[in-house]
């Protein structure tokens, strides 16, 4: 059978709608033959008697709305595995494609997540949502992203109201993946790493798998005071503190980085 050259067989296409990404049944299962579009078709059973069964396309539209409340950003609509050009010289993204791919084909509720690190540019932001993307529409995992100064934008409108300031919170506690996005961006205060240290606490608690982006490196200083590499660049530890760090570096398996920035290739190539 000839593979529908929109969906490449995964029966379900994503695109931008407004600030996120939404997902939909391909043209190509539009109607199901096999269900002419009722959700249900009839199957033999073990006993010989004709009985209804759930058709493929209510899993395939279950995902797809799955991967709407996700909230993807726009931007990272067209993510995918395939997407990724692993082969730069130089540059960690094979590694880190490789990682991410073991990642969300072996996911079990409650392993250890993530923490993807290194400058901007170099497709960490992409390999997490192409992970996302995997979770929801492959494995039928419910997953969450969000954008660490977005989640504090939200609850500074909650200001006062610890009830508003819950609903915020708890669908991100639940849920059993969640991508944080641009960990340790901000100004550091109080009241930012009490939001963290909340959110990250509960998760670690209920044994929940998050998985990181940060331009911030989880190695620290060496007793000399050089930096791990060589690199200069500013250290996790001191973004999010000694207890918050401490729980990260439990709950996620470090993965670098560095190289070209990949998200200024991808701007050349579309001139």
């Amino acid at each position: 059978m000839k593979e529908c050259p929109l969906c490449q067989g995964q029966l379900v296409v994503t695109r931008a709608r407004g600030d996120f990404a939404v997902a939909e049944r391909c043209r190509c299962q539009t109607p199901c033959t096999r269900c002419d579009g009722s959700g249900f078709f009839f199957e033999t059973n073990e006993t010989g008697y004709e009985v209804t069964a759930p058709c493929r396309c209510r899993r395939l539209d279950q995902s797809a709305r799955a991967y709407a409340q996700a909230m993807v950003p726009a931007r990272y609509a067209s993510s995918h595995f395939g997407r990724i050009e692993a082969a730069e010289q130089g540059s960690d993204i094979a590694a880190a494609r490789r990682t991410a791919w073991r990642f969300a084909k072996e996911f079990e509720a409650g392993v250890r997540g993530l923490l993807f690190h290194g400058p901007s540019g170099t497709g960490k932001t992409l390999i997490a949502t192409c992970i996302l993307r995997y979770l929801l529409l492959e494995r039928g995992v419910r997953c969450r992203f969000v954008e660490f100064m977005h989640l504090l934008a939200d609850l500074r409108a909650t200001f006062g109201d610890r009830g508003r300031a819950e609903l915020v919170m708890a669908p991100l506690v639940e849920i059993p993946v969640l991508v944080i996005d641009e960990l340790g961006k901000g100004r550091g205060s109080e009241w930012e790493l009490s939001v963290l240290d909340e959110l990250i606490s509960k998760r670690y608690n209920a044994q929940r798998t998050t998985v990181f982006t940060t331009n911030f490196s989880p190695e620290e200083q060496s007793a000399d005071g050089s930096q791990s590499g060589g690199l200069k660049e500013d250290k996790l530890v001191d973004r999010v503190g000694a207890r918050i760090y401490s729980r990260l570096m439990e709950m996620c398996e470090p993965v670098r980085l560095h190289g070209p920035d990949y998200r200024r290739k991808l701007a050349m190539e579309r001139r």
